[in-house]
Parts: structure tokens; sequence; C-alpha cells
């Protein structure tokens, strides 16, 4: 799953919020694509969980909202704490109490596709919400189970990363900013001047207590030409000659460059260091941007920051894309009331005011980046090709033990930094590796 680091501020951005998108739809009979304003009054039930600043008032105005462009619609809000929230999800598809739409984290929908309890999105569905054309690419790659045709949950908002820097070091050091972090050779190249010059520790990623541990580490895998399973999600890649060389270079990067404190931390310290002055470079997500601009005073921000888009390695750039989808229950009795909410929160004007304004994250419909000037404002300048480089797991039954396992298997490349100083050494890394394709194997055997 993807979580939100901490309660962000607001985008300081220009917003043109287009209403029109997400108005009440004509009067429409047919239950599959929409609710009648003839209709009788119904209540839906939604789950949702604490994402951004003050989560369940900024529900509340979309909720509000909603409820003035259909009236015959009540929505009910339920917000879950993230480290609960799937198990009651989970424990609501295996016939608890369901609500009639949830939001799920993106690595969640395999599993709870597998158990049938989430009812499939039509084309004629999909195409009343602009259809996959209007979407990130790549956010629909965890809308539905591996091997199945059936769509069961369509993209809401989604986590991207790049990469940032403090413009004031590299405009020292003479670098020029389109070069220093276009390959992973210069990257390299950029963080070993840095760290010759001994003002400043050149990287600040976090480690081993961090949510996002495998996220940090899979654009390395793919850039390398490897992956973390197999295109039918059947196989563990983990210890190819080409997933171990991605490892290896992130593993490298990280013993040579990186605050040697952070290893043992979560992303949340790992801005703090950047924002502080400590670190000059941080692969992180958009809402960075609208936490630095929120307290620009911090030494690390005064001196200058700017973003780049992750750097291509020998196979192609690519960048983790996560965040959360939108998924209505089988049994729930207002299908129609439940589409027409999620028609809402996944149109234009919605994106734009809760996702991009109030979240300050990427909006999953494309045309909002243009609408609220994403796209054209250049703190968010390594964020714009996002849309192309990112790259999703494959929706697999046992994605969340998979990534239990790999967690507590690449902690172990931290940990061994941390004691001793250097990566792991080749021969222990493949072996390391070896052990994780059979952690993930034992996985989806259990999920079989």
């Amino acid at each position: 799953m993807t979580r939100f680091l901490k309660p962000i501020a607001l985008l300081v951005v220009p917003l043109l919020l287009a209403t029109a998108a997400c108005g009440r739809r004509a009067e429409n009979t047919a239950a599959s694509t929409g609710y009648a304003a003839s209709a009788p009054p119904v209540t839906i039930k939604f789950w949702f969980m604490p994402n951004g600043l003050n989560a369940h008032q900024a529900m509340q105005v979309e909720v509000d909202e909603f409820h003035r462009l259909h009236p015959n619609i009540t929505v009910q809000l339920t917000m879950l704490d993230w480290a609960a929230a799937l198990n009651r999800i989970s424990a609501a598809a295996a016939g608890g109490d369901a609500p009639d739409v949830t939001q799920l984290g993106t690595t969640w929908v395999g599993g709870l596709s597998q158990t049938g309890a989430l009812a499939s999105y039509s084309d004629a569905e999909l195409n009343s919400f602009g259809g996959r054309p209007a979407f990130v690419p790549a956010s629909w790659t965890a809308t539905k189970l591996v091997g199945s045709d059936a769509v069961t949950a369509v993209p809401w908002f989604v986590d991207v990363r790049a990469l940032f820097y403090r413009t004031d070091v590299l405009r020292r050091l003479g670098l020029d900013p389109a070069k220093a972090f276009a390959t992973w050779d210069a990257l390299e190249h950029t963080l070993a001047a840095i760290k010759r010059e001994g003002r400043i520790t050149p990287l600040g990623q976090p480690g081993k207590n961090d949510w996002n541990v495998v996220h940090n580490v899979a654009p390395f895998i793919w850039g390398a030409g490897g992956d973390l399973l197999s295109a039918d999600g059947r196989t563990p890649m983990l210890s190819t000659p080409e997933s171990v060389a991605g490892i290896d270079y992130y593993q490298h990067l990280m013993g040579e460059y990186n605050k040697r404190d952070l290893l043992a931390k979560n992303s949340d310290a790992a801005v703090a260091a950047f924002a502080d002055g400590q670190t000059a470079v941080l692969f992180h997500g958009p809402d960075s941007v609208a936490t630095f601009r929120a307290d620009p005073s911090r030494t690390g921000l005064k001196a200058g920051w700017a973003t780049a888009p992750m750097p291509a390695g020998p196979k192609g750039r690519f960048t983790f894309l996560g965040g959360s989808d939108l998924a209505i229950f089988k049994n729930s009795a207002h299908r129609a009331a439940a589409l027409e909410w999620v028609r809402f929160l996944t149109g234009a004007a919605s994106q734009e005011r809760y996702v991009v304004r109030k979240l300050g994250i990427w909006p999953a419909r494309t045309e909002v980046m243009r609408s609220t000037r994403l796209d054209a404002d250049p703190a968010y300048r390594g964020f714009v090709d996002a849309e192309h480089d990112g790259r999703q797991y494959p929706a697999v039954a046992a994605w969340v033990d998979i990534e239990a396992a790999l967690t507590k298997d690449f902690s172990t490349l931290w940990e061994t930094i941390t004691q001793t100083g250097a990566p792991l050494p080749a021969e222990r890394l493949r072996a390391l590796l070896r052990t994780a394709d059979e952690d993930v194997r034992n996985a989806i055997q259990q999920a079989s």
C-alpha cells in the first residue's frame, strides 16, 4: 500500500476549479451508468483513510458538494486508520458489514479481488468516468487481479516519486541540473562530487523502518531490466542477474553516500533531514512540495531546492507509482448511487479540490495536471513525466504478504551498512535475494 507521510499543508498553486466535470449527469435511467435525479433518496456508506490534513473535514467538503449536486444521495463517512484498514476491509469482504464504496491502497486490490467481494466495473461505467485514456496509464495496472479481465477498482490518486536536490549545492560545484541526475552514472558522479566537497551529506534516503522499503528499491530493479515478479505474477524474479544488478546499485548508493542514521529511520525523518539542510538529494513524492512550501524558512529550503525526474538506468527510466483506488462492494444495495459517488471523486473538480489542493499529491486524472498548472510549476518539474515513467506492481492476491517478506529481506541491506559501513558483498547479496525469491514463492503458494 501507499501511506501518507503526515498531514500536509495546502498547495500554493493556482487552481482553476472546473465544476462542470463533476456536475449532475443528465436524467439517466440506466442504473449501470448513473442514478437518476428522480430516483428515491438513498444513503450510501463510504470507507476512507486519513489522507492529508484534517482528513475527515476535507472529505466532508466533498460529501457536501456531492449532495448539493445529487440531493437524493447521502454519503455516510467512516474513516479507518491506515494500520487497521486492510483488516477491517478484509473482514467486510468475508461477510461483515461492508460499505458501498471503499478506498483501497493499490497493493490491496489483488487480494480483495480474489475474494470475489468487489463488483466489476463494466466498460460503459468506465467510459462514464472518462475511460482509460482520462487517467495516468500505469494506474490501471493495479485495478484488476492478474490474469483477470474484470476491473474491480478505478484510480483515485497516485503516488509517484522524483528527485529533490539542493540548487545551491549544484551551482557551487558547477554542475548542470539538466545533466546531473539524467542517468545512474550521472547521479553517482554528482553524489561523489558532493561527498568530495564535504560540506553536506550527499543522499538522504530512509531505511529499514520506512513503510516504503520495497517502493524505494523497485525503480532501481526496473531500471536495470529486472522485476520483482514475472508478468503472470507466479514467479519471483529477485535473484535474476538484472534484479541483482539494480539492487546492488541502490545498496551501493546507500552505503557510499547516504546519511548513516537514516538507514534506521522512515520517510518523515528523511524529508526533515533534507528540509533542515542535512542532505543534498532525496527521492520522494509530490506531497513534499507542499510540505516544503508550507515552511520555506528551514535551512535547506532557504538555500534553494528543485526537482528532477528519477535517473534512467541501463534499461530505462522508472518511478514507483502507487496511491489509492476506489472499489464498490458487490453486495451494495445501491450500486447506481455508488457509481455516482465514484464518478464524482474521480471527476476533474473533486480531483482538483481534494487531491491536488487538499492532499498535495498527484491526480489520477491527467487533465487535472494541466488545469491546475502542475505541469507549468517549476517545483513539480521532476514529476511531470512520471505518468509515463510510473510503474505499478502486478495486482496479485499475495502482494501484501510478498511486500512484508521483501521488507524484512531488504532491511538486511540497511542493517549490514549500519553495522559494517559497507554494502553486502556480491555473493551474500545473491544469497539474500535467493532467500527473498523463496519467501515470495511461499507467499504466492499460500495465497493460492
